[in-house]
């Protein structure tokens, strides 16, 4: 019996690292072609190889991607203007086959959407809409269709940056971790939107309760994380290569602390992706442009945060993704085509280019799959 024991516990221990050797993950990306689309990967810890399960082919621009909890069903925007805006879209996906069935697709009355969220009860689907500066809200069924529009928000004004800001922007759709509330970035006027959501409401969002937070001018905040607790918020200024550390309380928001990414300080910058380690005391922020580099932010004891290290990338680091573990950072390079694999100390939180990159037609996002 001793013997037998043993053996099964030697089993479940070679189980248990082989369900963790490798992560899958969803890969958005821009297309030129319809042999191009989402790519869904597998990545080996230990090797740091990265091979392609399948592409989920005619779908144009499919620059942002989810799935909901049970990943059986994949929503993706489709990022081009139109008469009627861009796409959103949404795959079946089979788990035994690997295969995806596209569902259904409608248009977002907004161009180029690059951003959607899920509602926590997974009956809506928020769509931002960063050319018209608007976004739409659209039912979801238990099968993962997509019922027409219930909603269409335009934001409206501008701010200080002619380039970039001469209306607004809707960048990111992001939901609160703990409170009912939706928060939107808008880089073209400069604020970040918090709106109440009631899931049992037919347009989800109530807009006549919405609060306003306004940035200095010209700052474009693009994406936003929380810590797991939603009291503080970490902010991509993308025109200032800046991240902002912001406290949230009642409906409020009240920026701590800014720090410079890059050297020069610059008023028409390339900051992007911003994510927060698990134990919430790194964090991660990529920039574009001249620079192309992903760099580090330590907490400090008191409470302020510090860059500690600065890393090159690939052209374009649109976006990144740690990995099960916070072990490994895996970096989307759009213009090189490529994604870089960083190992990451998980104590220091500093990171390691590994000698490994895999080669993918301009990838520019990433979901845990």
């Amino acid at each position: 019996m001793k013997n037998h024991f043993l053996l099964f516990l030697v089993l479940l221990f070679f189980l248990s690292c082989s369900s963790t050797k490798k992560q899958s993950f969803l890969v958005g990306t821009y297309t030129e072609n319809n042999s191009q689309g989402i790519n869904y990967i597998d990545f080996d810890v230990k090797t740091n190889k990265i091979s392609v399960n399948a592409v989920i082919y005619d779908v144009k621009n499919p620059s942002f991607v989810i799935s909901n909890k049970a990943k059986t069903v994949v929503i993706a925007v489709e990022e081009f203007p139109s008469k009627s805006g861009g796409k959103v879209t949404s795959f079946a996906f089979d788990a035994t086959t690997k295969n995806f069935q596209k569902i259904n697709s409608v248009d977002t009355f907004g161009d180029d959407p690059c951003y959607v969220s899920l509602s926590p009860n997974e009956k809506f689907i928020v769509v931002g809409n960063y050319s018209s500066g608007n976004y739409t809200v659209f039912p979801m069924d238990e099968n993962g269709k997509i019922g027409e529009k219930v909603l269409l928000i335009q934001h409206e004004g501008k701010s200080v940056n002619r380039d970039r800001q001469r209306g607004p922007h809707v960048h990111s759709v992001v939901f609160h971790p703990t409170e009912n509330k939706l928060f939107f970035t808008d880089l073209g006027n400069d604020t970040v939107e918090i709106v109440p959501f009631n899931q049992n409401n037919t347009s989800l969002v109530e807009t006549e309760n919405a609060f306003a937070y306004h940035t200095i001018p010209g700052k474009g905040p693009r994406h936003i994380v929380f810590d797991k607790t939603g009291n503080y918020m970490f902010i991509t200024f993308e025109l200032t290569n800046e991240v902002g550390i912001a406290k949230y309380e009642n409906n409020k928001l009240e920026l701590l602390q800014t720090i410079l990414l890059t050297d020069i300080p610059t008023l028409n910058g390339s900051a992007a992706e911003v994510r927060l380690s698990e134990d919430g005391n790194f964090l991660y922020a990529s920039v574009r442009g001249m620079d192309n580099v992903l760099v580090v932010l330590q907490k400090q004891k008191e409470g302020s945060w510090k860059e500690i290290q600065t890393v090159s990338t690939g052209l374009v680091p649109r976006n990144f993704i740690l990995t099960n573990n916070d072990q490994k950072i895996l970096v989307a390079n759009q213009d090189s085509n490529s994604i870089w694999i960083f190992d990451r100390d998980t104590k220091t939180g500093l990171l390691t280019k590994t000698q490994e990159e895999f080669s993918i037609h301009k990838p520019v996002y990433f979901w845990s799959f």
